[in-house]
């Protein structure tokens, strides 16, 4: 156990639980190919991507060289002021442009996916009461959504905790229940709800594609009947593939797999495989158009000083051109089947899964509780994940519903997914209820 007293980080929201269980033979020192190191020689396969973004695992030459290039070139330029933006932002953009929904031409880089949906939020609004609609503040998320911390983007995160760990967060956000939550036909929930509040009072709904807090895929049907309820009454329709972005659902976006036309996108994690702190929103051509058109005076301040951070950009840049011969994007497809075959399999044998979910190589598995079990909710969730880290298999736990989530890198093996099956089958026989 590590001594509170000279640890010098603040890194868990739980610090004094976090230390009973950390040593320093178990933090990471070195990454290759899919698995991690700890300082203790250990070697894991690293089912999670870091956090869902090292997707194309830890020593791609391809990214590696381009951020050793970039950092012996130019290590820093910025997007905020002065009006010298690093020529490398623009190379990315161009790079990253053909590859995405074809209605949606420009990008602003950002340094996370918190700050990415906060400036999609704002920028929404601000456009609104631009053109004069002042009543439309109100933004729609979906509970379970995930789509960072903070007093935005955490205010549109639909997790109960996050709500009310701090008091207020950014006002005028609400949230409905999602179709797997019981609701009925496509668009009843969320369009219902809006319907009732008044839509001439609403900006902006906010939604992932796959809600990374349990896997559930939002249906084609039930996403494009949004858009047509956003398109008619004029409410913006983010989307937020930060996380399913860049390849992890076989595509460079899901968007595109589905077939919508939403007005802002945002992208992270895998915008440049984890290497570099990067983000993105993208503007549908409408959006940007009525951005471009404004008068001087009317001015959307936005931005930190690592927005579009170059090292991130060249990391970007190596990532679409891995992402772009289609060779990882047809890995994906085929580990993704691979890896739900796997996972149905293990379920069969294991009554207390209760769901596989989820598309590409983004699965979740879920646990079904029993009311009077020893162990309850996230719980069960924390210790399957436990049991696989046992088995040198890391996943990610969620901290709401007993489910954990599989989000290997965009390069596993076939040999790699049937380690991470192997491992879990074994993992559930060993968690006692």
């Amino acid at each position: 156990m590590i001594d509170r007293d000279t640890y010098p980080l603040w890194n868990s929201p739980s610090m004094g639980a976090y230390l009973t269980t950390l040593s320093q033979e178990n933090m990471l020192v070195e990454g290759r190919g899919v698995r991690v190191r700890d300082s203790a020689g250990r070697w894991f396969l690293d089912a999670r991507s870091g956090l869902w973004n090292v997707t194309l695992g830890y020593d791609h030459p391809r990214v590696t060289e381009a951020v050793e290039r970039q950092l012996r070139t130019l290590p820093f330029a910025n997007l905020v002021g002065y009006g010298r933006p690093g020529a490398i932002a623009v190379e990315a953009a161009e790079a990253l442009l053909p590859h995405l929904p074809v209605h949606m031409n420009k990008i602003r880089y950002c340094s996370n996916g918190s700050q990415a949906v906060e400036t999609a939020v704002l920028l929404s609004r601000f456009l609104h009461q631009s053109s004069g609609d002042r009543e439309r503040l109100a933004v729609f998320g979906m509970w379970r959504g995930y789509h960072g911390l903070g007093s935005g983007a955490g205010a549109v995160t639909g997790m109960s905790y996050v709500h009310d760990q701090s008091g207020p967060l950014l006002p005028e956000v609400h949230h409905v229940a999602g179709p797997f939550e019981g609701t009925g036909a496509p668009g009843e929930g969320l369009e219902q709800t809006i319907t009732a509040y008044g839509p001439e009072r609403v900006a902006a709904v906010v939604l992932e594609l796959v809600v990374g807090e349990g896997g559930h895929v939002l249906s084609d049907a039930y996403l494009h009947s949004l858009e047509r309820f956003c398109r008619g009454h004029g409410i913006h329709l983010i989307v937020d593939e930060v996380s399913t972005g860049m390849g992890r659902t076989g595509a460079f976006t899901r968007t595109e797999q589905v077939g919508i036309r939403p007005d802002v996108l945002t992208l992270g994690k895998g915008l440049s495989s984890g290497y570099a702190p990067l983000s993105a929103v993208v503007l549908s051509d409408e959006i940007s158009a009525r951005l471009f058109d404004l008068d001087f005076e009317q001015k959307f301040l936005v931005g930190s000083t690592n927005d579009g951070h170059p090292l991130g950009l060249a990391a970007s840049m190596a990532v679409i051109d891995t992402l772009a011969d289609g060779e990882v994007l047809d890995n994906v497809e085929a580990m993704g089947a691979l890896l739900r075959t796997g996972l149905e399999e293990v379920a069969a044998r294991h009554p207390h899964v209760s769901a596989v979910r989820g598309t590409g190589l983004m699965q979740a598995v879920e646990m079904a509780v029993a009311e009077d079990g020893a162990l309850a909710g996230g719980a069960v969730a924390d210790h399957l994940r436990l049991a696989l880290e046992e088995r040198g298999v890391l996943v990610s736990s969620l901290a709401m519903v007993p489910a954990i989530m599989i989000i290997p890198p965009l390069v596993v093996t076939s040999s790699d997914v049937e380690e991470i099956v192997t491992s879990l089958d074994k993992a559930l026989a060993d968690i006692r209820y």
